[in-house]
């Protein structure tokens, strides 16, 4: 079992003195905070989450909003996880991840998406959840990392390409109607790593 969840289980246990409470929080922090444009989490979205397995998988949550005027008021909430198979040190201070790969799930809140289909549609008629995106995604990146003994460490900056399994199923059925550029989705965005 691994650190942070012994942490987790002093907490629920109440074991812990008011000392541990404070090492608890600083190593349940994220290792990132950021703020992304578009790319199918919204029109803006920001989140965080944590560099794992000495930083080759990276996790996040982000919340999204599309304002009204560009396309609607949703609310979404994404979980991403990344694969960093490859980083090259170009300097000192900067590193670029040509490719990683990655999936994600979005959940749009709204009473027009269902989880479940409600009964006026016919059982089996939509394969999908309206609610809920599958997304495979790529991003590349380039972090610059900070010298100073402040609190952040480097800044990464980095555009993703995604699409979802309603686009890739949509599109396999379809290919004469899409095209590759209809199903693909860009976000770009900026991480500050702590």
């Amino acid at each position: 079992m691994n650190f942070k969840m012994w942490v987790v289980i002093l907490l629920l246990t109440g074991s812990a003195d008011r000392n541990s409470y404070a090492q608890v929080l600083k190593n349940l922090a994220p290792d990132y905070v950021g703020l992304q444009y578009a790319g199918s989490i919204g029109f803006i979205s920001v989140g965080g989450g944590y560099d794992l397995f000495r930083q080759r998988v990276r996790a996040g949550l982000n919340y999204g909003y599309v304002p009204k005027e560009m396309g609607g008021n949703l609310h979404l909430l994404s979980t991403s996880l990344f694969y960093i198979p490859l980083k090259l040190k170009v300097s000192n201070t900067v590193t670029i991840n040509p490719l990683d790969v990655g999936m994600k799930a979005v959940y749009h809140f709204g009473d027009q998406f269902y989880l479940n289909w409600p009964e006026r549609f016919p059982r089996g008629y939509y394969w999908w959840k309206s609610a809920l995106r599958l997304h495979l995604a790529t991003e590349s990146s380039v972090t610059h990392e900070l010298k100073s003994t402040g609190r952040i460490k480097s800044v990464t900056g980095y555009i993703e390409l995604n699409t979802n399994d309603l686009y890739l199923i949509s599109y396999v059925l379809n290919p004469s109607s899409l095209s590759v550029t209809d199903i693909i989705k860009i976000g770009c965005g900026l991480r500050i790593h702590f």
